[in-house]
């Protein structure tokens, strides 16, 4: 039995969905979400769906039960937030007899890291760690997918800004990690308890832009500010502060080399790279 939690998301829905692609059953594939009333299409295709909460741990038991692989797909929230629901969720799975959790982390878990994303995955690593069980991390890049949010203000002025300075990191969407993740999953056996399922390539924010400019045909231009003020800006508009300067730091993250990082181990799962920016560019900002 093969668990997913956090199905009613995007990445967890994805995974879902590939688990199904990949082994052609739905025999021994598992959802767990906060609703299950929004999960009936799962129900519908045979796919066990199971009501568990991380805070709410005593929900947990019967979510887990019977589960060999539990794919535990990484909460939003605030920091400390994500931590305590990660920990409920490690604590459950060894209670429950769970053989081995597959993590959805983060490339930057790095000590000096100025993000607070690279906190929580960093803890979460640790307390896997720590639990006993057979783990395996899957670091994942930047999505690809939140790509027209970030450059979408230059859609109408030309620029856009983020305080990512001159780093680079590298872009692959949530349905090819979803692809990834659903492979180790399966796989009979795995050689490491770390993959990095980065993109082919880093990219710096100049470069992201020409290539939006290229497919786009409108002039994009990237401007980098600081982390202070790319906060405000975000809070201004509307989003909560803790997210607000999450998001912040995790690009002054990027500008701090941290996630400049290139592997062949999404390949090495799935059989294939992903797509290069390139090719994310055009999906995203080509003309329909």
């Amino acid at each position: 039995m093969i668990l997913v939690t956090g199905a009613n998301g995007h990445l967890g829905r994805g995974i879902v969905d590939q688990l199904v692609a990949r082994s052609g059953r739905v025999a021994g594939i598992a959802a767990s979400v906060r609703d299950p009333a929004r999960a009936t299409d799962l129900g519908k295709r045979g796919i066990a769906v199971r009501q568990g909460n991380f805070d709410q741990p005593e929900t947990l038991a019967a979510a887990f039960a019977d589960v060999d692989k539990l794919i535990l797909v990484s909460t939003d929230g605030p920091q400390e937030v994500r931590i305590a629901q990660h920990r409920n969720a490690i604590d459950a799975a060894r209670a429950a007899g769970v053989r081995h959790i597959l993590y959805t982390s983060l490339i930057d878990v790095a000590a000096d890291s100025p993000a607070d994303f690279a906190a929580v995955h960093r803890a979460t690593e640790a307390d896997l760690a720590a639990s006993g069980l057979e783990f395996t991390a899957l670091r994942n890049p930047l999505y690809a997918d939140f790509l027209p949010m970030t450059v979408g203000a230059a859609m109408a002025t030309g620029v856009f800004q983020l305080p990512a300075g001159s780093g680079r990191a590298s872009f692959v969407s949530r349905a090819e990690l979803a692809e990834a993740t659903a492979a180790a999953a399966l796989a009979p056996a795995l050689a490491r308890s770390v993959y990095e399922l980065t993109g082919q390539a880093t990219h710096d924010y100049h470069e992201v832009a020409a290539a939006v400019a290229r497919v786009s045909g409108q002039p994009v231009r990237y401007q980098a500010v600081s982390e202070d003020a790319y906060a405000d800006a975000l809070e201004a508009s509307g989003v909560p502060g803790w997210l607000a300067r999450s998001l912040a730091n995790m690009y002054s993250a990027v500008a701090a080399g941290k996630f400049d990082r290139v592997s062949n181990d999404f390949a090495t799962l799935v059989g294939h790279p992903p797509r290069p920016l390139a090719c994310l560019a055009q999906e995203l900002f080509g003309a329909r």
